[in-house]
């Protein structure tokens, strides 16, 4: 069985639809297609117990990428704004202010203000100036100008809480970069549809533009010929389909990608670049409440074990959950490769923490079920400061998602999303300067 198309989106997570969106709305054929029997990957909803529980996001970033293709293509983004992040520092809850944050959680870390100037100081420097050197890990780079573990503990959160990777693992470099991209939108909401509402607004767009969404279709191989990608076979209801394609683009990570066009087409150099990547590890703790923990939407929490945030994501959506129950995600910031017994230990962790710091939680929670994100499903492919452009060694083949970013310090949702519109623009160019050419022919 054949097909042609003009774009060929392998993955439905929320950078292949970014992508399969923008040019679908350029008004390019597109087919979607997608292994599992839903569309949106970590993006995504499964019900469960009358809770809408998400697959990975939590919510989106409001004011960056992913809003702004929204607008562009015409989608409904159905996003409710959350409240005033609020940290747990020493004992005390510490509410962000929109001016001033940094200096607000120094304060509520340490009372030294000589040591709050120089920190402040030499932050402003690595944001505005000069990057920190490469191999320095921001631990380090922290060790540099204080060694209170109050301090550390508060970074520790905030980066494990927004870039989804402890200070030992990220580098200096890194996290200012992703400071730099990411401070334009602090913002962030919750789906009242739950997370796949997102991709589903954007799947719309393909399929009213005649495009199309296959789910439970894995794609078998991606085909070259002289360089030049021309498709893929893919799996549907048990045949195999020839789809013939002038653009592909892979959103399924980097080792599923190299395994359905083959290592030997790659080439060495790519394959290497690619095993650079350091995929982020997190666990998450779905629980359904009959009573709040506590009075805010979302709290993060610093120097714990192993707990970085709570978000009772029904105080800013009840429709996630029955009335009268309330949806709540734990966030935890894992270590080790998470093997079977390391994940099972650090999910330990994080359940005696809740019972710690939430008296409520062992009368009124239950544990619906916990997300580990590690080895061929980590939480992201790669962590802020690590870049590959979308571009592969094959002609017209693009690899899009949180693991490719043109722009360095672009990660998480906002990375991948950034990737797909980066990847469909380039693309668009591209299917474009191909028509005057046949015409000029």
């Amino acid at each position: 069985m054949e097909k042609q198309v003009d774009v060929l989106v392998i993955g439905s997570g929320i950078g292949g639809m970014c992508a399969g969106a923008y040019l679908a709305h350029k008004g390019y054929k597109t087919l979607v297609v997608e292994a599992l029997p839903r569309i949106g990957g970590h993006c995504s909803t499964i019900e469960y117990k009358g809770i809408k529980c998400t697959t990975g996001v939590v919510g989106p970033g409001l004011g960056g990428p992913l809003e702004e293709l929204f607008h562009e293509v015409g989608a409904e983004f159905n996003v409710r704004p959350c409240g005033t992040p609020h940290y747990l520092i020493n004992g005390r809850v510490v509410e962000l202010p929109p001016r001033g944050g940094l200096r607000a959680l120094l304060s509520a870390a340490t009372g030294d203000e000589k040591e709050i100037e120089g920190l402040l100081k030499a932050f402003s420097k690595a944001i505005d100036w000069a990057d920190p050197p490469e191999a320095l890990s921001m631990r380090e780079w922290l060790l540099q100008h204080s060694r209170n573990k109050s301090v550390l503990d508060v970074f520790q959160t905030m980066t494990a809480a927004t870039a989804i990777v402890s200070i030992d693992r990220i580098s200096a470099k890194g996290f200012f970069q992703f400071l730099r991209q990411h401070r334009g939108f602090r913002q962030w909401g919750v789906c009242p549809e739950g997370s796949i509402a997102l991709p589903k607004a954007l799947g719309k767009v393909i399929t009213e533009r005649e495009g199309e969404i296959w789910t439970s279709s894995p794609a078998l191989r991606i085909h070259s010929e002289d360089g030049v990608v021309k498709g893929a076979t893919i799996s549907k209801e048990g045949r195999e389909v020839n789809v013939g394609a002038s653009v592909v683009l892979s959103n399924c990570g980097p080792r599923r990608t190299v395994d359905l066009v083959g290592r030997e087409n790659l080439g060495k150099e790519y394959i290497e670049e690619l095993g650079k990547l350091t995929p982020a590890h997190a666990i998450i703790i779905h629980i359904k409440s009959d009573a709040l923990l506590f009075d805010l939407d979302h709290l993060l929490i610093s120097g714990a074990r192993r707990l970085i945030a709570v978000f009772q994501l029904t105080m800013v959506c009840p429709e996630l959950a029955p009335e009268g129950t309330h949806y709540i995600v734990a966030a935890g910031d894992p270590v080790g490769s998470l093997g079977p017994s390391e994940a099972a230990h650090e999910i330990d962790l994080c359940l005696k923490e809740m019972r710690d710091l939430f008296p409520g939680f062992e009368s009124h929670g239950e544990i619906l079920m916990t997300g580990v994100y590690h080895e061929g499903w980590p939480a992201m492919f790669s962590i802020a400061g690590e870049a590959m452009t979308q571009r592969t060694p094959i002609v017209n083949l693009y690899a899009v998602g949180d693991g490719f970013n043109a722009e360095a310090g672009m990660t998480a949702m906002a990375g991948a999303a950034g990737s797909g519109v980066a990847a469909g623009k380039d693309a668009a160019m591209r299917l474009e300067l191909g028509k005057r050419r046949k015409r000029d022919s």
